[in-house]
C-alpha cells in the first residue's frame, strides 16, 4: 500500500468527495468504515475536512479523517438529534444578512452568532444590498452589533452603490482567513462573492413572489483564492438550530448576558420569569436590546423542548 496523502475536501456530492491534493482535483469515494464511526454526526465528512487519501486493489479512497481544529455546526433537520457539520477548519465566519428583500433577520443572525460563540469561532455581521435601506436600518442594527463587539460590513455591490472601501477590507478577510459565508436564502452571498472574487462566477438568484430568497448555490463548496486563502460559500439556510447545547448554557452564548448574569439572584437562572434577575433588569432599562432577548428566549425554549424530547427517549 502507497504512503498515505493529505488532502482537503472541497465539496461532497452523493457519491465521491472532490478533494484538492497538491495542487491537483480529484474525485474519490469514502471507505465504508468511516459511515460507521460517524458518531452522532450526519455524515462522516464535512466540506474543509482534512482527510487521509490511501490507495489499495479498489483504487484511492479516503481512509480517515483529520482532528477539527473548529467546526460550524447545527441540528440536522427532520433528522432527530443528529449534528449537521457545515463547515470544518474555517478561521471566519462571514454572517451575511440583507436590509432588504429579504428583510433583516435578527433571530436567524443571533441563532449562528450563538453557534460560533460556542464553537470558539470568530464571526463578523455582513449587512448587504445599502442601496435598498431606504428606512435607514442599517445604522440601528450596525450601532446594536458593533456593540457587542462583532465587526460589521455594511455593504452594496448594485452598480454605481459600491461600497468600495468596505469591500476592499472584506476582500482582504478573504485572503488572510478561511471564510464560511452563511446566511438567509437571497441575502446576496453569492453576488458579494462574485464582486470580491472576481471570476468565481457564482449563479445569482433573486427574491421570489412570498419574499424567500432562492437557492442559488445548491451545495456548499470551498474555493482556493489567487493570492491566499479559502472562502466556502454555503446554500441558504432559513433555520439554524443549536446542536448538543443544554438551555441553561445559552446565556455564555449571548456575550452581553453573561457578565450580567453573575448579578442574578439565582446561580442557573434562565432570566425568563425568577425574581430579581439581573438580565431582566437590564433589559428594562435598555442595557440589553428588545431583539436580543426576544432570540434569546425563543432559542431557550427550542433547546428546551430538544431537552425533553430527549429525556423521554424521543427524535
Amino acid at each position: 500500500m502507497s504512503t498515505p496523502r493529505i488532502g482537503t475536501i472541497l465539496k461532497i456530492d452523493a457519491k465521491v468527495c472532490h478533494v484538492e491534493l497538491e495542487g491537483q482535483r480529484l474525485a474519490v469515494p469514502l471507505r465504508g468504515r468511516l459511515f460507521e464511526e460517524r458518531g452522532r454526526s450526519r455524515n462522516p465528512v464535512a466540506v474543509g475536512d482534512r482527510v487521509q487519501l490511501g490507495a489499495d486493489a479498489e483504487g484511492v479512497a479516503i481512509e480517515a479523517v483529520l482532528p477539527r481544529c473548529s467546526q460550524l455546526a447545527r441540528r440536522s433537520k427532520g433528522e432527530g438529534e443528529l449534528e449537521q457539520v457545515l463547515a470544518a477548519n474555517v478561521s471566519l465566519v462571514l454572517v451575511v444578512s440583507a436590509l432588504r428583500e429579504p428583510p433583516f433577520q435578527a433571530l436567524l443572525v443571533d441563532r449562528i452568532l450563538a453557534a460560533c460563540e460556542r464553537q470558539e469561532l470568530r464571526a463578523e455581521l455582513v449587512l448587504t444590498k445599502l442601496d435598498r435601506d431606504k428606512r435607514g436600518e442599517s445604522a440601528a442594527w450596525s450601532a446594536l452589533y458593533r456593540g457587542l463587539g462583532y465587526t460589521v460590513h455594511e455593504t452594496s455591490v448594485a452598480a454605481g452603490h459600491e461600497t468600495t472601501a468596505t469591500l476592499d477590507a472584506l476582500r482582504t478577510r478573504l485572503h488572510e482567513n478561511t471564510t464560511v459565508l452563511t446566511g438567509l436564502s437571497g441575502a446576496g452571498k453569492s453576488s458579494l462573492l462574485n464582486t470580491l472574487v472576481p471570476g468565481l462566477a457564482l449563479r445569482v438568484g433573486d427574491v421570489n413572489r412570498v419574499r424567500h430568497g432562492r437557492h442559488t448555490t445548491t451545495a456548499a463548496e470551498l474555493f482556493p483564492l489567487p493570492g491566499g486563502g479559502y472562502v466556502l460559500d454555503t446554500p441558504g439556510i432559513r433555520n439554524f438550530v443549536l446542536f448538543g447545547v443544554a438551555p441553561t448554557e445559552l446565556t455564555f452564548w449571548f456575550r452581553e448576558y453573561a457578565p450580567i448574569a453573575r448579578d442574578c439572584a439565582y446561580r442557573n437562572c434562565t432570566h425568563r420569569s425568577e425574581p430579581d434577575c439581573a438580565v431582566r433588569r437590564a433589559l428594562a432599562s435598555g442595557a440589553i436590546h428588545a431583539s436580543r432577548h426576544a432570540s434569546y428566549e425563543h432559542l431557550f425554549a427550542e433547546l428546551q423542548e430538544a431537552d425533553e424530547r430527549e429525556r423521554r427517549g424521543e427524535s
